[in-house]
């Protein structure tokens, strides 16, 4: 969700578009904008892992970097470049699906440079990995989830030194060990939990220091295959998580914030399983959740209470990417790279169909009135002003 303003209702490849450039390799990350720079990742056929900078105002490159080279399993829909990078004003940082995580300079020379595969062993998920290393005061916190031994890492974002590292076995079974989801960051009153999804629990962590604050377990889907593939989001006191699965089996849960030790009996406010996605993560706009499954079914959610509002397909295509929200208004974006946008109210009300027909797993990136728009063909600048 953003809170800027401006953004644009309508497009086309011919209307509102301030630039397109093409992109050299591949990838399912989505763009970052800081300052003046838009950050997005790529893999090239010859399995180099890159990152990229370019210039907000005119798409031009202005470096590109390969950080390493390598490839390890991953589903044919996506390649090593599918975490999203993080940035501030004095550095970049990249993830990748073979465990190189690095820290560049705006620049582009490295800063550090870590192979957490072979620091920690070789990462173990069906699908490939998918999480994506989040920032904040300083530390740089990353989630392995999988079959193989899973953790929670904070490092240094300054030097990629270990602050913390605690172990994350649950005891889940089959694919419910996995996780592609990433950390969260949660406010709950006077401090900050970073909260972290997958092998069927919600837990929240001490962000200085690594210890459990909370735990909510039972997040199980009836199905071999059930595992956690969307993002958590976050408003008024609640966690939402979503517990996935083929078949339609998954279910979305909303849980209150707060608490010590084993929640799982007092913590849960909701649950809504009707609609609930496997891959896109939902969204929050005016006290409402919005959602949509893979098959192009979109739903409006009561925050608070877990109500059904409205229901609507809006895709016949398949989805994977994550709406995305701002000024009262929720972009859904489809595996096609069209968008629906609607108002963000309990009653459905769609502005507008704008087609583009490219293919895409990236979710959008809103900006200052600018939407910045990865397919496979390249990267867009799509502005309202």
């Amino acid at each position: 969700m953003s809170a800027d303003t401006g953004f644009p209702v309508e497009w086309s490849h011919t209307n509102h578009v301030k630039w397109t450039v093409p992109i050299p390799g591949k990838g399912a990350s989505s763009p970052i904008v800081v300052g003046n720079r838009v950050y997005l990742t790529d893999q090239t056929q010859d399995t180099g892992l890159h990152v990229l900078a370019l210039d907000r105002a005119t798409g031009a490159t202005v470096w590109d970097r390969e950080v390493a080279k390598g490839s390890a399993k991953a589903h044919q829909l996506h390649n090593m470049a599918t975490p999203t990078a993080v940035a501030d004003r004095s550095h970049v940082w990249a993830l990748f699906g073979t465990g190189d995580l690095v820290c560049l300079n705006p620049d582009g020379t490295s800063v550090w440079h870590r192979t957490l595969s072979k620091d920690y062993g070789p990462y173990n998920a069906n699908h490939g990995y998918g999480s994506s290393p989040m920032l904040r005061d300083g530390r740089l916190y990353v989630a392995m989830m999988h079959q193989g031994p899973s953790y929670l890492l904070a490092v240094d974002a300054r030097t990629g030194t270990n602050l913390w590292k605690v172990d994350r076995d649950l005891g889940a079974r089959e694919e419910g060990k996995d996780s592609y989801s990433s950390p969260l960051f949660v406010r709950d009153g006077s401090h900050t939990d970073v909260v972290l999804a997958g092998a069927e629990a919600v837990t929240a962590y001490d962000p200085a220091t690594g210890a459990q604050r909370w735990i909510v377990k039972g997040l199980d889907v009836p199905h071999p295959y059930g595992r956690t593939i969307a993002g958590m989001t976050a408003s008024e006191g609640l966690v939402i998580a979503v517990a996935s699965g083929f078949q339609n089996r998954g279910y979305t849960v909303a849980l209150r914030t707060g608490g010590n030790g084993d929640v799982t009996a007092t913590h849960r406010a909701w649950t809504f399983s009707k609609f609930s996605p496997d891959c896109p993560t939902p969204v929050v706009q005016n006290g409402l959740l919005f959602c949509i499954r893979d098959d192009g079914m979109a739903s409006c959610v009561d925050l608070k209470t877990g109500e059904p509002k409205w229901q609507e397909r809006l895709f016949t295509e398949n989805v994977k990417v994550s709406p995305v929200a701002a000024e009262g208004r929720v972009y859904f974006t489809s595996g096609q790279a069209n968008c629906v946008v609607v108002r963000a109210t309990d009653k459905l009300e769609i502005l507008s169909r704008n087609a583009w027909n490219e293919e895409t797993l990236s979710t959008p990136a809103l900006s200052n009135g600018q939407l910045f728009l990865r397919t496979t063909s390249g990267l867009a600048c799509i502005a309202g002003r």
